[in-house]
């Protein structure tokens, strides 16, 4: 496929994305709260073995806007990325999501699995309704920061708050000072559409629920969680390998929730093996 950046028309709107390498394709799946998907997710070290492919949501990054609420959904996302994967004429391709976009990949599996080829989650949850045992969850130990923080920007604009409170955050998450100033600095520039954050967190919280449909997913899968990831527990790493037939599981001993940041190598070769086997 032709590197570069593009753009897809798609209803009244447009898609952006990109290619980056040759190979097999692999689909990046984005997050869907409001960040485009070419900052959140630093993976152009897959470039080298295979075609990556990144798109921005609707409102985000260079994509064009969205016109209804409802285009701010993960079901909407899923049906652009089956109109992006009929336009670059794939027949299958490889499947990756991370933290919320784990939820896209295992959303678009189940609708199209006849075009996964193989499928990788990490650290991510087969449900919305997944804080027991991360932050938010006032028995754990940084319950407090995320509590005070919370109260300290409060009365910033929608935009400012959720650009201040992720850049905070996620410093939680990563384990080395290295993968702190990796994220510092994609937070630091980020933009984000508050009208996707705010249907994100009134909406696809409540309706994303894709457990009972693991059994479902007949695709080689992969399973990657951060034993020390605040923002979403190991143990539904572990649930949803359990899940899905055909499923193994990789947890990173010393990572959080980007653990290609915290132990790039052993992240990037479980990837490259489960792809290539």
């Amino acid at each position: 496929m032709q590197n570069g950046s593009f753009n897809l028309p798609v209803d009244s709107t447009s898609i952006h994305y990109s290619i980056l390498g040759s190979g097999e394709p692999l689909l990046i799946c984005p997050v869907t709260w409001g960040v485009d998907g070419h900052r959140w997710t630093t993976l152009e070290e897959l470039a080298k073995d295979f075609a990556l492919i990144r798109l921005d949501p609707r409102g985000t990054g260079k994509s064009g806007p969205a016109q209804e609420k409802t285009d701010y959904g993960i079901p909407i996302l899923v049906n652009d990325i089956e109109q992006l994967r009929i336009h670059l004429g794939v027949d299958k391709w490889n499947v990756m999501g991370q933290s919320a976009g784990g939820w896209t990949a295992l959303e678009f599996t189940l609708a199209h699995q006849s075009h996964v080829n193989k499928l990788i989650v990490v650290c991510s949850a087969p449900t919305g309704q997944f804080h027991k045992g991360t932050f938010r969850d006032p028995s754990h130990p940084f319950y407090p920061q995320y509590d005070q923080l919370s109260k300290e920007i409060r009365s910033l604009p929608h935009q400012e708050r959720v650009k201040r409170f992720n850049r905070a955050i996620y410093q939680y998450d990563v384990q080395t000072a290295e993968s702190r100033k990796t994220i510092d600095a994609i937070f630091a520039d980020a933009e984000f559409d508050p009208k996707r954050n705010q249907y994100f967190i009134m909406n696809e919280l409540l309706r994303y629920n894709v457990a009972e449909r693991l059994k479902e997913i007949s695709v080689p899968s992969l399973i990657i969680g951060g034993k020390h990831d605040v923002h979403v527990s190991p143990s539904w790493s572990r649930m949803m390998a359990e899940n899905i037939p055909h499923a193994s599981l990789v947890v990173m001993e010393h990572s959080g929730h980007f653990p290609w940041l915290d132990e790039p190598k052993i992240f990037f070769d479980s990837v490259r093996q489960f792809l290539e086997r």
